[in-house]
């Protein structure tokens, strides 16, 4: 859906052409109207226009100045002409300013929709190969290390994907992983000599030890790394192809691919410290299946960074050496993204409820004896519950009633399935409050509006005026209004004040003039116009047929 300005000082030009043309017929939702340049500039500001159609001369800036703050502003946007005035030198400077149509007023309506539709047609042509395939694998291209290491960072947060969307993303990143591949972990430490308070430093030397790592590793692994939010380097590494053949040839045991890791990584720590002159620590996680253990391994791996490594320097521990086979851990599936809070925030009902279903599956497959893990899981669901409730402005123990009473309980749950029952419920209360909210405000958002228009339908009442006194952006009004009544805001205006006036030619004696005048228009042909649009007569039609019928 397209938007258009139109701008000319003269507004029943402007208006007429704004609302009396078939826009919709061109799938131009919203038509902006502006009686001079700065006005056109004000809404360019904050709303995406396709096509501008300018007349030339106008006070202050002219519609050829204006063009030229268009193109500054954005090349994209399509610009027309029309103009009364067919000066050469004007044709000129248009053309200069990337302007291919030019329409000599009167222009006809056909000339114009005909005009404003090759301008949509290219318009569009140019954004389909602004982001043709080439264009976008262009710009992945150049984005890939960013790309890989925000999908590390999604894969290191538990963050999980179907196997169709799995493998989609592994060919846009050139990944050379699959599902199921056999994975190991190294946490990398930076110590003493690397720079801590100069972030565009320790930048370079991150990426100085990524490039070491890429030589050190690239013969026989394939990596995929980053850096995670405690300013470790994560490398996921699995065995390539070719060498996993060769393994295959020779015979070798299980065991050669963590052997030949743990040495390749042995390596890497001796070549920072040869070309860098500098310490790190590593840890190397045991082996598991990508992408799915990717996030456990890593939580373990920095658990055994914190808890063994401390204050020492230049240390390497492979995690298998520790014994860490099954870890006393959080459950995953209440902190991988994205989390309950954030569903919540984007206001997903059946997102959250599936999320708790989740959780409790989770904690009753693995933690089902441990009171600590479902005191964990109340503890967690209760702060999303209540930060919910208070951004929506109320407390919580008013939305859910009784269903409030476990947290003033020491022990608020006997079984796992009391609690995956309270979560849901409350869950549920939140949203059909949070459901009615809206709808309440949506339809005081209408009466505002429409009272807001009816109060001044002698007036000339605009989208721009009615978006300012209700605080609202022009197109998301315009698209409420819409959504919630079925009719166009334009449409409801002129149905208003067509209704007046048949109202005012009907019980009046007024001439057509003054009935203009009330409604807020300068000039009568502009009003007849419009009038017999509607009605399919002129107004004076329509009193005369009254007054025969009486």
């Amino acid at each position: 859906m397209a938007q258009l300005l139109i701008v000319d000082d003269e507004r029943m030009v402007a208006d007429s052409l704004a609302e009396t043309l078939p826009w919709v017929d061109l799938n131009i939702h919203h038509v902006y109207t502006a009686y001079s340049s700065k006005e056109a500039l004000q809404i360019l500001a904050t709303s995406p226009i396709e096509v501008v159609l300018t007349d030339i001369r106008m006070p202050g800036l002219s519609g050829l100045e204006l063009i030229e703050r268009i193109r500054e502003l954005n090349q994209k946007t399509k610009c027309i002409i029309h103009s009364g005035h067919a000066d050469f030198e004007y044709a000129k400077q248009a053309m200069a300013f990337q302007v291919s149509e030019y329409l000599l007023k009167p222009a006809s309506d056909e000339e114009i929709l005909e005009a404003v539709n090759r301008m949509l047609e290219a318009y569009r042509q140019e954004t389909e190969a602004l982001y043709s395939v080439e264009s976008m694998a262009s710009a992945i291209r150049e984005q890939l290390p960013v790309l890989r290491s925000q999908f590390l960072d999604s894969l290191l947060a538990g963050k999980r994907w179907n196997s169709y969307e799995l493998e989609g993303k592994l060919n846009l990143l050139r990944l050379a992983f699959q599902q199921d591949d056999s994975i190991s972990i190294l946490v990398v430490r930076l110590e003493e000599g690397f720079p801590t308070s100069d972030s565009q430093s320790l930048t370079l030397f991150e990426y100085a030890v990524n490039n070491i790592a890429e030589e050190t590793f690239g013969e026989h692994f394939d990596l995929l790394s980053g850096r995670d939010q405690h300013n470790y380097l994560v490398l996921v590494a699995k065995l390539k192809q070719k060498k996993a053949a060769e393994f295959s040839e020779l015979g070798v045991n299980s065991n050669a691919s963590s052997t030949l890791f743990e040495q390749t990584a042995l390596q890497l720590q001796e070549n920072v410290k040869a070309y860098l002159k500098r310490n790190i620590s590593l840890v190397m996680s045991s082996w598991g299946q990508f992408p799915n253990d990717v996030s456990p391994l890593y939580q373990e791996s920095i658990t055994i960074m914190r808890r063994n490594i401390g204050n020492d320097r230049d240390i390497f521990i492979r995690m298998s050496d520790k014994g860490f086979t099954k870890p006393y851990k959080s459950l995953r599936s209440l902190y991988e993204t994205p989390t309950l809070n954030q569903i919540m925030d984007m206001g997903q009902r059946e997102a959250a409820l599936a999320k708790i279903e989740s959780i409790t599956r989770e904690l009753e497959e693995h933690w089902s004896g441990s009171q600590e893990h479902m005191q964990e899981v109340f503890l967690h669901l209760g702060a999303s519950f209540t930060y919910t409730a208070h951004q929506n402005g109320k407390p919580l123990e008013d939305l859910i009633g009784i269903d409030y009473e476990p947290f003033y309980s020491r022990q608020p749950f006997l079984s796992i399935r009391q609690l995956k029952d309270w979560a849901l419920r409350v869950t549920s209360k939140i949203f059909d409050d949070l459901n009615k909210e809206n709808l309440n405000a949506k339809s005081n958002t209408i009466l505002l509006i429409q009272q807001f228009i009816n109060d001044r339908l002698s007036e000339d009442v605009s989208l721009q005026a009615i978006s300012d006194h209700i605080g609202m952006h022009p197109a998301y009004l315009s698209m409420l209004f819409k959504s919630q009544t079925g009719e166009n805001l334009s449409e409801y205006i002129i149905r208003l004040k067509m209704e007046k006036a048949a109202m005012l030619l009907k019980h009046t004696n007024e001439r057509i003039y003054q009935i203009c005048a009330s409604l807020g228009y300068q000039n009568p042909p502009y009003l007849i116009k419009l009038f017999k649009k509607y009605y399919g007569v002129t107004p004076q039609e329509y009193r005369d047929g009254l007054n025969g019928h009486q």
